[in-house]
């Protein structure tokens, strides 16, 4: 620790050589041997820190951030725009030894953006409409090496103390060397198989198809909630643990604030962000697994002949093309989807590459791509007004954003479907589904019940559990 220390100050001494003046971030990282992620968070329920934890199983690549020494957060239809302003205006510095330990692409601004912004009350009112930190200590693994990295800021060249850190860090580790709880909950009560519920559903996508038909839109994206109530307080060191083990190929996050925890497994990839390119999936369109090779190849063909899905497809291909080509010189993707297949689901997927071009920022370009037609519809703006007209709950940060961002221009971010809200011993899951011409309501309807399942698997005594 002594030498910890030392280190730290040699790297402070360096900030007030440079200068007295403005705001600096101070990040310090060291190598931890073999961080362990899981026990740390279900341990860090029981506490008040805020964290954030994100991994990519099939890259080897999770992080772990925990209190934060900065927070911004922001509410209303200028969201993106007031988060960016709140960070220019504190002029910010950033000094790190990251080049002594051959790190790179170091995520430092962790959170997440509401669906839309929620003015009412609801279920997600521990978040704001655009909730972002600069955590306090971030445990982080890539490359087959574990670290640890503190954050501090600075003002006017003030040296703070590093015991604050220290003491955090030996809390986790402490919590980290206990037994990792093999406990599972069970639901007690459940609206998943209220006949309201469907009835509801039904008249909804009716009325949708009924405003395609008039020319108010030609696709709109509605969701459902199904709420659950368990007879324990998840422990998400074991839910993460799950679905990193389910869904190697996803996004895999849990963003905790206050008694809320909001997590899930994505299969998709909003923006990724990193040596001037910029890249996005199109995924849209969706049909379930086989039970066999020979009718999950059946199943594949028909989704790749499915003009109402390859419809679907195209308007988010097209979007996001769209959307790339004001601030890119050359964007690259096929003409025709691939299959992209998940334990439960396959999907038509579009993998699209660009090269970015002048210097515009993360969040203005999260700000031109989301919401994408995924997730909401064609014309997006007359879709998102019907589908606060006719959801009567809230999406939060379902269908939102959730991921990470640096001041190298860095970042990556996950559309936040395949989710849950957990508050207390409630959980909240919610899905989506595209409506188009030609949609079903029956079978658009089934379509969610596929969706769910990564969550609602989770927990035991439902038929639908069963993997």
């Amino acid at each position: 620790m002594t030498a910890r220390f030392e280190n730290i100050n040699r790297l402070f001494d360096n900030i007030k050589r440079q200068s007295n003046n403005g705001t600096v971030i101070c990040s310090y990282a060291f190598e931890y041997e073999n961080i362990q992620f899981y026990p740390i968070l279900n341990n860090l329920k029981n506490s008040s820190e805020i964290y954030f934890y994100s991994s990519t199983p099939s890259e080897n690549k999770k992080f772990l951030g925990v209190d934060s020494v900065l927070s911004i957060s922001q509410e209303g239809n200028n969201r993106v725009q007031a988060t960016s302003s709140k960070i220019h205006d504190m002029d910010f510095r950033q000094v790190n030894n990251y080049q002594d330990m051959n790190l790179a692409s170091v995520p430092l601004f962790l959170g997440g953006m509401k669906f839309s912004p929620d003015s009412e009350d609801t279920i997600w009112n521990d978040y704001s409409d655009s909730e972002w930190i600069i955590p306090k200590l971030l445990f982080y693994r890539t490359d087959g090496k574990d670290y640890v990295i503190y954050n501090f800021i600075i003002e006017s060249g003030d040296v703070p103390d590093a015991a604050g850190h220290e003491t955090l860090l030996e809390h986790c580790m402490k919590v980290s060397a206990e037994t990792v709880s093999t406990k599972e909950c069970t639901v007690v009560k459940t609206d998943r198989d209220d006949e309201l519920q469907k009835v509801k559903w039904i008249s909804q996508v009716q009325s949708a198809l009924d405003q395609i038909r008039a020319g108010k839109y030609h696709k709109i994206v509605l969701s459902r909630l199904v709420s659950n109530e368990l007879n324990c307080m998840p422990k998400f060191g074991n839910i993460v643990d799950v679905l990193e083990s389910r869904y190697p190929k996803c996004y895999i996050f849990a963003f905790s604030k206050n008694n809320s925890t909001f997590f899930g497994a994505s299969p998709e990839k909003l923006a990724k962000i990193s040596d001037g390119w910029v890249e996005a999936d199109a995924l849209a369109g969706s049909i379930g697994r086989g039970e066999s090779e020979e009718e999950d190849l059946r199943l594949e063909q028909e989704l790749l002949n499915s003009t109402k899905n390859l419809n679907e497809q195209k308007a988010v291909v097209e979007f996001i093309v769209n959307s790339f080509s004001d601030f890119s010189e050359e964007i690259f993707y096929d003409k025709d989807p691939i299959i992209r297949k998940l334990p439960n689901i396959q999907h038509l997927w579009t993998p699209i590459k660009a090269r970015l071009k002048g210097n515009k920022s993360i969040l203005s370009i999260l700000k031109d791509i989301h919401p994408t037609p995924a997730i909401c519809g064609v014309p997006w703006n007359s879709a998102l007004v019907s589908i606060k007209e006719m959801e009567t709950h809230s999406r939060g940060l379902f269908a939102g954003m959730i991921g990470w961002f640096n001041f190298n221009n860095e970042g990556e971010f996950a559309v936040a479907i395949r989710s849950a809200l957990a508050k207390e011993k409630n959980v909240y899951a919610l899905a989506g589904c595209g409506i188009v011409e030609g949609s079903d309501p029956e079978l658009e309807y089934n379509e969610a019940e596929l969706k769910l399942r990564p969550i609602l698997t989770l927990f035991k005594n439902e038929e639908i559990y069963q993997s």
